[in-house]
């Protein structure tokens, strides 16, 4: 029999946490390591300095928290490699309705971890793959997935003729009606979208076969980040969130997002979270205080642009 459970946390709003354990063996290819992308990233994984031990804690805590069995949570056990569970997958994901988008983790033991993803979710702020793994330094594969459904289930989900919802209105399922209970009539589309491991793209075909023989009949559609067509799809699973999708806010005194686009995110964001300037407080304290002190920066700033402004001056002087 094959294990699944489905967590569940629930307070003033509703959040849902997933595992599901799929049947292995994993390939061998789907075998990843974090990314060291910034330098306090291999502290986190390994507890190294008290900035990465204090990291790694609240990492390990959040992964409790958000994956802990209570009263509220569902489990059970379906036969492995059956449309049985592929409609058990399909009832944990909502089907195709409300234009979720899930962030996701497979482990090197085959367990599947997701959550709903988006701004709403402050689980997101801190690091979403490297909490989903509970901080393991190796993985299978990572990224984010969501699904649609087909209107000819019949055809290959990347036909020409194909028309799949939620990016056009098609009649048998939401958001009018109860969806269709046939795993045929949907599409799973999964990508590598994780900037802490970064999955390689060549090894996207072994994940889909993986997924096929573990989800017959559900159309598996593999897609690259960097994949043009897939920032469409996703655009258009979030404009339909808008009109469909649930109206939530989950907030968390976190740290700034690194996860799907960790370095891009983390070189946006200067403002530093207070998470982040306590523990740069801890590691040097002499510098957090001469960065708190009225006028520092400016100074700083006034510094350099009168070294700049009298650079030219000094030119013309070795030049005469």
């Amino acid at each position: 029999m094959l294990s699944i459970s489905a967590l569940s946390i629930l307070t003033s709003y509703s959040f849902q946490a997933n595992q599901f354990q799929l049947e292995g063996p994993v390939p061998a290819e789907l075998y990843h390591r974090f990314v060291e992308f910034k330098p306090f990233v291999k502290g986190m994984f390994s507890k190294a300095g008290l900035r990465g031990r204090v990291l790694n804690h609240a990492l390990h805590h959040q992964h409790a928290s958000v994956y802990n069995f209570s009263n509220t949570t569902e489990y059970g056990t379906v036969k492995p490699r059956s449309e049985e569970a592929a409609l058990q997958f399909l009832k944990m994901v909502h089907f195709d309705e409300g234009g979720r988008i899930f962030t996701y983790v497979l482990t090197l033991d085959g367990l599947l971890r997701f959550t709903e993803t988006g701004k709403e979710f402050g689980i997101d702020l801190l690091s979403k793959h490297t909490m989903h793994s509970d901080v393991n330094i190796y993985i299978a594969c990572s990224g984010e997935f969501f699904v649609r459904r087909l209107q000819h289930p019949e055809k290959s989900a990347t036909s020409p003729e194909q028309e799949t919802h939620p990016n056009s209105d098609i009649p048998g399922g939401a958001p009018n009606s109860a969806p269709p209970k046939n795993p045929r009539s949907y599409e799973l589309v999964i990508d590598n979208d994780s900037g802490t491991y970064r999955p390689k793209g060549a090894v996207l075909p072994q994940l889909k076969e993986l997924l096929k023989r573990n989800f017959p009949g559900l159309h598996i559609v593999t897609k690259e980040c960097t994949d043009d067509e897939l920032t469409k799809m996703k655009e258009e699973q979030r404009e339909r969130k808008k009109k469909e999708g649930r109206n939530i806010h989950m907030v968390q005194n976190s740290d700034d997002e690194i996860s799907s686009s960790d370095e891009e995110a983390l070189d946006r964001h200067e403002k530093k979270s207070r998470r982040t300037r306590a523990l740069d407080a801890i590691e040097d304290p002499k510098k957090a205080a001469k960065d708190l002190m009225p006028g520092s920066h400016g100074k700083k700033e006034r510094e350099e642009r009168e070294t700049e402004g009298d650079l030219p001056e000094r030119q013309a002087g070795t030049s005469s």
